[in-house]
Formats: C-alpha cells, sequence, structure tokens
C-alpha cells in the first residue's frame, strides 16, 4: 500500500472517529449509572474528595477523569461523555499507529472497531467500561510484545496499563487471570526472557505502585483506600453470582452480539478456526485466549448488563480482522469488508443516532425516558431563585446531575406526603406510589413525567 493512500486512510478512520464519538452527545438522556458517576466526580469538584467504596461504584481513574472534564468545560451533557468518547476515539486510532503485523490488518480492525455498534455506544455513555477496554487491550498487546521480544522493553507500559485497569473496576480479576492463562500457554516463550534489565524492572514497579497508590488514596487525602481497595473483589464477585436484580440467561451476549454485530461473530469464528493452523503464533494464540476465556467467563456469570459487552466485542473484533486476513482471495475478503462495514455501520447510525434510548435498543438498558427533559424544561419554568425543590422518591437518578445548581434536598423513607408539613419547598418531585398515597392541597398543580420504565415522578408546585 502506498504512503499517500496509508495517510488517506489513517485521516478519514481519525474523523470519522471523532464525529460518531462526539457528535450529539446529548441525544440520548443520561442513564442513572452516569448520573451516579457525576455525583462522585462532583464531589470531587466541590472539594469534598472522593472515597472508594469497595462494595459498589468501581475504582476511583474513571471519576478523576471525569473531574478534569468537569474542571474544564463546566458540566454538561458534553463533559459529562467526552471522557468516554475520547477513550472510544483512542481505542480506534490505536491500531493505525501499531507496526504493522502480518497477522491481522491494523487499517481493517481500526475499521471495525470504528463501526462496531457496541464499541461505538458505550462510547458515547459516561460509564467505566469503555476505559477499562482500552487499558485491556494495552495490557494483553504489551504482555504479547514481551513475550515475543524476549525483552522487557514495554514492562513500563504494561505496568501503568495494569495499575490503571486495577484503578478502574474490579472485574480486573478476570483480565488478571485471563493475563495469566496467556503466560502459561506461552511458558516456553516466556521462560526466555531477559530478566536482567533491572531499570525497567524497577522503573515499571514505581509506576505501577505509584499510579495505584495515587489513586487509591484520592492523591494523598485518604489513606483507608488502600485497604478497601481489597475489601472490593469478594462482594463484587458474590454479586456477580447470586444478585437477583440483573440476571440472564447464558446466551444474553451471544443474542446481542448476533443480533447487532454477526459479520464480526461469523469472521472471528473463522479466525479462531484458523489458530489451529497457526498454533506456535504468540499473538493469534494469545488473542484467542483472551477471545474465548473473557466470552465464556461473562456469559457464565449470571449477573449481566449489556454495557459489559463490549469486554468481548474488543478481542471478538481482533479475532475477526484476524479471520478476514487469513482470506487468501482479495476479491473475496474486499467484498466481505465491504458487507461487513456496511452491516455495522447501518446498526451502529441506529442505535446510537436514530434510536438511542428506546426501549426496543437493547443497548439501552432500564435507560431514562425521553420525557424526564420535559420535566426539567417545566421545572426551570416555574423555578425562581432561592426556591427549595424537594425529591419524594428512592429512585430518583439521574435528576441530581439535571438539577446541577439548584437548591435540592431528598426524602426517600415515607410512605405518603404531608405537603402541610414541608410548606417551606416549593416545588416537589414525588414518586408514583406516594402521590397516590397523598392528599395534595387546592393551591397545588402537577403533572405526571416517565422516569423510566415503570417509574413514574410527578412535578408538583404552588400555582
Amino acid at each position: 500500500m502506498r504512503k499517500i493512500t496509508k495517510i488517506v486512510i489513517i485521516f478519514i478512520i481519525g474523523i470519522l472517529a471523532i464525529l460518531t464519538r462526539l457528535l450529539f452527545l446529548d441525544l440520548r438522556p443520561v442513564h442513572h449509572d452516569e448520573g451516579v458517576n457525576y455525583f462522585f466526580a462532583d464531589n470531587i469538584l466541590d472539594g469534598r474528595g472522593f472515597r472508594y467504596a469497595p462494595l459498589n461504584y468501581h475504582g476511583p481513574s474513571y471519576f478523576f477523569v471525569l473531574f478534569f472534564s468537569f474542571f474544564i468545560l463546566g458540566i454538561s451533557e458534553l463533559s459529562l461523555r467526552l471522557p468516554a468518547a475520547l477513550f472510544g476515539i483512542i481505542l480506534v486510532c490505536a491500531p493505525l499507529f501499531l507496526k504493522s503485523r502480518k497477522e491481522y490488518n491494523k487499517y481493517i480492525l481500526s475499521a471495525f472497531f470504528l463501526v462496531s455498534p457496541s464499541i461505538m455506544y458505550y462510547s458515547r455513555y459516561s460509564i467505566h467500561e469503555i476505559l477499562f477496554v482500552l487499558l485491556s487491550f494495552v495490557s494483553v498487546y504489551c504482555l504479547i510484545l514481551i513475550i515475543e521480544k524476549k525483552n522487557l522493553e514495554y514492562l513500563p507500559l504494561f505496568g501503568v496499563a495494569l495499575a490503571l485497569l486495577l484503578t478502574t473496576k474490579e472485574t480486573v480479576i478476570i483480565m488478571i487471570f485471563i493475563m495469566a492463562v496467556i503466560c502459561i500457554f506461552n511458558y516456553r516463550d516466556l521462560k526466555k526472557i531477559n530478566l536482567n534489565d533491572k531499570k525497567n524492572i524497577f522503573f515499571s514497579i514505581i509506576l505501577f505502585v505509584l499510579i495505584y497508590v495515587v489513586l487509591f488514596t484520592s492523591f494523598f487525602t485518604n489513606f483507608y483506600g488502600l485497604s478497601d481497595s481489597f475489601k472490593g473483589y469478594v462482594p463484587w464477585t458474590e454479586r456477580g453470582f447470586t444478585e437477583p436484580g440483573h440476571v440472564k440467561p447464558f446466551n444474553y451476549y451471544f443474542m446481542l452480539l448476533t443480533e447487532y454485530e454477526l459479520p464480526l461473530v461469523l469472521l472471528s469464528i473463522f479466525g479462531l478456526g484458523f489458530v489451529y493452523r497457526k498454533r506456535d503464533n504468540i499473538f493469534i494464540k494469545s488473542m484467542a485466549i483472551w477471545f474465548i476465556l473473557v466470552f465464556f467467563i461473562y456469559s457464565s456469570i449470571s449477573y449481566k448488563t449489556p454495557w459489559l459487552i463490549v469486554n468481548i466485542s474488543v478481542p471478538m473484533t481482533i479475532m475477526a480482522s484476524i479471520g478476514i486476513n487469513s482470506l487468501n482471495n482479495n476479491k473475496l475478503r474486499n467484498i466481505f469488508i465491504i458487507l461487513s462495514v456496511i452491516y455495522l455501520g447501518l446498526f451502529s447510525l441506529y442505535l446510537n443516532f436514530v434510536n438511542p434510548w428506546q426501549e426496543n435498543n437493547l443497548f439501552a438498558y432500564v435507560h431514562t425516558d425521553k420525557d424526564i427533559l420535559n420535566l426539567i424544561k417545566e421545572l426551570n419554568s416555574v423555578y425562581r431563585e432561592n426556591y427549595k425543590i424537594l425529591i419524594v422518591s428512592d429512585i430518583y437518578w439521574p435528576l441530581p446531575f439535571y438539577l446541577e445548581g439548584k437548591n435540592v434536598e431528598y426524602l426517600d423513607k415515607i410512605e405518603e406526603l404531608d405537603y402541610e408539613e414541608y410548606k417551606s419547598y416549593d416545588i416537589f418531585i414525588v414518586k408514583n406510589e406516594i402521590f397516590s398515597r397523598s392528599m395534595l392541597p387546592k393551591e397545588y398543580i402537577s403533572k405526571e413525567y416517565k422516569l423510566r420504565g415503570g417509574e413514574i415522578v410527578y412535578l408538583v408546585h404552588k400555582k
């Protein structure tokens, strides 16, 4: 391929990555998990700091990235989702800046990352997952390079990626297991690595420890964070197998993938069939191990949410690029590539820009209804400076994000509301069950809004 052609391809993929990840980030209403992530980042912004909670809410790295976004740009849908979008852009473009390999075409891999519906969708979604899979990709790739090159040149980068993985999400234990299996299957080559490079070993350890300590202690403001960082793995493991709220069948992720990413599924299976012929190839063997293990582990865990699918999508896409590259017939290969990109691209456009939050979008999991924007618009029309808002519900996320800057209080442990006892409040947002059991005085008016699923809230205010 000519140099000018390579530059044009890189430019086109880069521009498309930026456009598909950054355009219309406010098109979809904020999900309740995005609202919770806003809350923790906003706490840091307001000087209340961050303390890692081992029973929930995941590691600190993403919250600090989100804090910097808020600090620079203020709080908005753009600044809320910008970090995930940037990580998504980096993931798409990363293969373009790696050295070419005979096992796959890096331009095809980058194009597949670009148009993968799941990768695009969760690159526009302010949760930990896209950062986690980007770091997983960097970690596995560096590990493979260390084994292939038989030296520790890439150990510092591996140490940084691993430290950031550990400070991002508790599912890192799955990735550590997978990388351990990769090492076992490549044991003969692993033994040949030159371990006399004490400089890189020392530098890697320092970088790893520094990142881990700085983030879990919230920049040395909470040293309990170090002990707390080890407490999350047992409860999260138990949660994965025992929590009833998100139980799905074994084939849940396979069903999602065949629904939206069928070309990548088929090509990745073809790529796996190619592994036996190239079983001495460290890269192909290791990527196959990553894909197979991550698919079966996540499928075996009863606790399933759709955003976890990107943990499967990334290695599946790599195996798909290996599969397409193994076709000897150039014409057939080009037809497969074109049809795959069209299929994936159409689904990506539909799921991200035409139908981004509705119930028939399987990635939009118990998503906030667009009606919440009507609620906020109505509330803003009656809100005045010094007004007090009372939210009477145990379910209210992501309302705190949309009510940023307003005087809001919360009441969540009552069966019914006596408005006479709360006359100092000017506006109420009340859960439907509580509203139906409460008597509304004549001087108040109310309007019903859908929050998500079957959950309804009422906006109540004085005439």
